[in-house]
């Protein structure tokens, strides 16, 4: 069987639609679309509906992402977000929940969390099927995969979430991460995703990257009105799709290592202390 996982799109439509070209000839069998479908981009209406066309196609599946469930509890008000509406970080979620409608809220709410395909001992989940932040990379213990393996059985476990490819054989478990269709955080800044072809007896992977044009991505943060009104956060998506790297979690936590506000001005002073994360590939 051939599989192929794309997510992260995080509302970048040019990017979406060049990975999708690049399937076309591939002839997967399932196509899993792995959660982030919005947020941080500015396309997430226009994701989420060309999403409803690829489901007609009866090959195309989808996981909830954390940054899904992020927009869907702020447009319903969840009172657990409580400290988020007034950050500078997250002014750019308010917007993007303004952009969609009841029925694309009615269509996040019910993707489910993980996927699994028992006779292939395949499981698919946007982070880890305990958590959708749990992100399968180099910093995940040996003891937190032989946890998950244990709690959720699985031959491969594949996920997303940290935006770069990674490959992880632990005993009789292969641990694949997809890599981002929308916003990479390995330096390269086309869109990535992965092609499996699952056997009984073993499982192949390839991780691919296809150009697209970046440009019209950052041009339609401006057009759309994301980067004047979705704030500090905004300003920083922009930069993170722009160079390929992380740029808003480090910012966070380096921000809360030294007592100071997610503000622009420990913006200003993060660049300053972090000059080597602003280079381009």
């Amino acid at each position: 069987m051939r599989v192929a996982i794309l997510s992260d799109i995080h509302g970048n439509l040019p990017a979406l639609e060049a990975a999708l070209a690049d399937l076309e000839g591939l002839d997967a069998d399932l196509v899993v679309v792995n959660g982030d479908c919005i947020n941080r981009g500015p396309a997430n209406r226009e994701v989420i509906e060309r999403m409803w066309e690829l489901a007609q196609r009866g090959k195309f599946r989808f996981t909830l992402g954390n940054h899904d469930d992020l927009v869907l509890r702020w447009a319903r008000h969840d009172p657990s977000l409580s400290e988020l509406y007034d950050d500078p970080l997250f002014v750019s979620t308010g917007w993007a929940a303004s952009q969609l409608q009841p029925e694309h809220l009615e269509w996040i709410a019910a993707l489910p969390y993980q996927i699994y395909l028992e006779e292939l001992g395949l499981r698919i989940a946007h982070g880890s099927p305990r958590h959708y932040r749990e992100g399968y990379d180099e910093r995940l213990s040996d003891t937190a995969i032989a946890e998950i393996v244990q709690e959720y059985p699985a031959r491969t476990l594949v996920g997303s979430h940290t935006h770069r490819p990674y490959v992880r054989q632990q005993g009789g478990t292969l641990v694949l991460n997809s890599g981002a269709v929308g916003s990479p955080f390995n330096g390269d800044p086309r869109a990535q995703y992965m092609l499996l072809e699952i056997s009984p007896e073993q499982t192949r992977w390839e991780f691919r990257q296809v150009p697209y044009d970046l440009e019209a991505a950052l041009r339609a943060f401006h057009a759309s009105g994301l980067l004047e009104e979705g704030g500090l956060g905004a300003h920083l998506f922009y930069l993170e799709l722009k160079t390929a790297r992380s740029l808003l979690t480090p910012f966070l936590l380096w921000a809360v290592a030294q007592g100071l506000p997610r503000d622009w001005d420990s913006w200003r002073l993060f660049q300053q202390a972090h000059p080597e994360r602003f280079s381009v590939r």
